[in-house]
């Protein structure tokens, strides 16, 4: 096997540690966990609620208003051998997967194009991506590059042959702003 394949087929995992005040009002470690990776190439670190019910269970994709998510998302490169109706069907049950088939609008530039409910503070922690949007070029991303995706229509474009890995916190958002 390449080595680039045999990256794709490693088993990743991210540590979390989660902070609390004891009783005596003092900082404390409340949890530590190995996170691995679930459903399509998310490992899901956090998620805070409005209603004060925050951790990791139950988070949806996308945070509704007033919540967050706090993600790492791990994309593979394309595969050459995919066909355009491989491509279509993939996105398909993507979106499905994800709980918001309707969060794909314009997608003429690409079938990944897609619009969250959300502002997205995101970070490259590895590989090579770009962002997509409506207008312009792919906008190349290097590793520690930030983005503020604010509710708008874009995708994620792996240009490299190893995943792309990011670091995401998600705003759930009405609307761009």
């Amino acid at each position: 096997m390449e080595a680039a394949q045999q990256e794709i087929a490693m088993t990743r995992s991210f540590r979390r540690l989660t902070t609390g005040v004891n009783a005596d009002g003092k900082s404390t470690l409340v949890d530590e966990a190995e996170i691995a990776e679930g459903e399509l190439g998310n490992f899901n670190l956090w998620m805070t609620r409005p209603e004060g019910k925050d951790g990791a269970a139950d988070m949806p994709f996308f945070p509704p208003p007033g919540a967050t998510t706090f993600r790492v998302v791990r994309l593979p490169p394309p595969d050459p051998a995919m066909t355009p109706e491989d491509l279509a069907k993939l996105t398909a049950e993507f979106f499905a997967g994800v709980g918001s088939p309707a969060c794909r609008r314009d997608t003429s530039r690409h079938p990944f194009m897609h619009v969250t409910p959300t502002t997205d503070y995101i970070m490259l922690l590895e590989g090579e991506i770009s962002l997509l949007l409506d207008t312009g070029e792919p906008i190349p991303l290097r590793p520690f590059d930030a983005v503020v995706q604010r509710a708008t229509n874009h995708a994620w474009l792996v240009t490299g042959d190893k995943p792309a890995i990011f670091l995401a916190v998600m705003t759930g958002a009405a609307s761009a702003s």
